[in-house]
């Protein structure tokens, strides 16, 4: 399990350096104007492929060890083009976004979504390296894309991302569905076909896209309040803010990612429950040295990285930095529930975080502009850790002192420190 988390949590943090590099070249580029129209385009983007994630999605990683695997890949993509075709004729009828963007974001959405589906079938058949090359490739050719069309083409709006995205994205599909050939009988989806098991990818999918919506709402939609309210100057400062203090969450993320994939093939519920426990302390005690260690960087470092327009980055965030500690804790144990295919705590936890940032979203944001959407969710992200871990806590009948830290869990830290240490320096050995 560490080589597993310690591979993702490289593949992560190399993501967050290019989404990071990609941020950085359109914000001293292009401005903060263009870098809030770029974010929400990307938003919107997300919407539509979390729905299309229904059936392709992380429910996957559940269904997989139990499905034939073709079962499950060909449903998704039909209801990947349905939900991209119902997606351009929605946001036709809205002003969310600009109508020159309507077709972007739905060619994009649709290439993501297919990509998914194949990125996940590779997880779940515990092809973790090839699920990570799927994740940094199109990051890296879509980071090449935007240096050509801001440099050699000089194209110095949104349209530099869309082009550079539309290509990375069809590149990686067609590498994508070269990988998971191996794993996917396509000839034998007539023969097995079932309305049965078809019932059970929309039902199970259903409930973890439903947790996801509630999660992007919880994560994002102070994003569109803050973009609406104040305008996309503001968002595009907030943006980067946002972008560094979640690099944090590599660490839960990663070990969360894994865990997702131990619980889902594991039949002794006890000892993941224990397993959750420990990993859930370490992710925060991880997570909180990472927020200290960006609490010191001072607001010049911001300016002389993206330039003036950004100078109040770490102020417009402050309020910020204790809900991103906080929401460690239930990105670990949501691992425990989607491994074992309970999603009633995530759905009321992740349902009750939206409703709060919705409403502190309102309250906050048009007198304190930036400092209110980071306590407004703050706010949603502590209600949101406390149901998750009270459920976590009554369910398996866990002692609230079980949660404190002891002397087994210092040794269970240092005895994953050493194991992360020695995977690190194997991975450089290999290097060389």
């Amino acid at each position: 399990m560490q080589r597993s988390i310690i591979s993702i949590l490289f593949t992560r943090f190399g993501s967050t350096v290019i989404n990071f590099a990609i941020a950085l070249l359109i914000a001293r580029h292009a401005g903060p104007a263009i870098k809030g129209e770029v974010t929400l385009l990307v938003t919107t983007s997300w919407f539509f492929i979390f729905f299309s994630n229904i059936l392709g999605g992380q429910a996957l990683v559940y269904l997989v060890p139990r499905n034939k695997t073709e079962l499950l890949v060909i449903p998704a993509y039909v209801w990947s083009f349905i939900i991209a075709i119902l997606g351009f004729f929605f946001l036709q009828s809205t002003l969310l976004v600009h109508a020159k963007h309507i077709p972007a974001i739905t060619v994009l959405s649709l290439l993501s979504s297919l990509i998914t589906v194949h990125q996940t079938i590779l997880l779940a058949r515990k092809r973790i390296g090839d699920s990570n090359l799927l994740q940094l490739v199109p990051l890296l050719l879509q980071l090449a894309g935007i240096l050509y069309c801001f440099y050699f083409k000089h194209i110095n709006d949104a349209y530099a991302y869309i082009y550079a995205s539309s290509l990375a994205y069809s590149v990686t599909l067609v590498i994508s569905f070269f990988m998971i050939i191996p794993h996917v009988k396509f000839g034998g989806f007539i023969r097995n076909f079932s309305f049965g098991e078809l019932r059970d990818s929309f039902r199970y999918g259903i409930l973890f896209q439903l947790v996801e919506i509630f999660q992007l709402l919880n994560l994002r939609y102070y994003f569109f309040q803050l973009g609406v309210q104040q305008g996309s100057q503001y968002l595009g400062v907030y943006s980067i803010g946002i972008s560094i203090l979640e690099a944090v969450w590599n660490i839960p993320r990663s070990i969360s990612t894994v865990h997702y994939v131990s619980t889902s093939n594991s039949t002794e519920i006890k000892q993941e429950v224990n397993r959750t426990l420990m990993l859930t302390k370490f992710g925060l005690v991880t997570s909180g040295v990472a927020l200290l260690l960006l609490w010191a960087v001072p607001s010049s470092v911001y300016t002389f990285v993206f330039g003036p327009g950004f100078h109040d980055v770490r102020h417009s965030v402050r309020y910020l930095f204790p809900g991103i500690w906080v929401y460690s804790l239930p990105i670990v144990i949501s691992s425990f529930y989607l491994g074992t295919g309970n999603y009633k705590p995530l759905i009321i936890s992740n349902m009750m975080g939206a409703v709060s940032v919705m409403v502190f979203s309102i309250l906050l944001i048009p007198p304190y502009v930036m400092s209110g959407a980071g306590l407004a969710a703050t706010i949603s992200f502590a209600i949101t850790a406390l149901i998750l871990f009270l459920y976590f806590m009554m369910d398996n009948d866990i002692a609230l002192k079980q949660f404190l830290v002891s002397r087994n869990d210092i040794g269970f830290f240092i005895g994953y420190m050493r194991g992360w240490m020695k995977g690190m320096a194997r991975r450089g050995e290999g290097r060389m």
